[in-house]
């Protein structure tokens, strides 16, 4: 039984919280304390601004379906499977690969249209 509350648990998501993101330490982060990432450049996202794979690199925020917009936050359909994903006064919001604990912003000014999002 063990073993598969185990599986299950490995299971779920990684790009999926129960709670919009919050600022943790001066960047806004999702209930792991993972950093969230803007996209600032022109158009979507393309392979040269995420080094490669977006999805792999740059995967979404997604929310849970019970999620519910709040404040400078919204929902926005992501992909074709229209799975929500959390947005920032407007801007999706998106892990990076690249950062491998709480509070990490490696992904912060990649190719210049990568961004942590800061306090003011």
């Amino acid at each position: 039984m063990k073993r598969l509350i185990a599986t299950v648990a490995l299971l779920v998501p990684v790009g999926s919280f129960a709670a919009a993101p919050q600022m943790k330490d001066g960047v806004l982060a999702d209930e792991r304390g993972m950093t969230l990432y803007v996209f600032d450049g022109k158009g979507a996202p393309d392979a040269k601004s995420c080094e490669g794979d977006c999805s792999k690199n740059f995967p979404p925020a997604l929310a849970q379906p019970e999620d519910k917009a709040t404040g400078s936050f919204s929902l926005l359909p992501a992909g074709s499977d229209g799975e929500p994903q959390w947005a920032y006064k407007g801007k999706r919001l998106y892990h990076g690969a690249m950062d491998k604990k709480p509070g990490d912003t490696h992904g912060d000014g990649l190719n210049t249209v990568w961004h942590a999002v800061r306090s003011n």
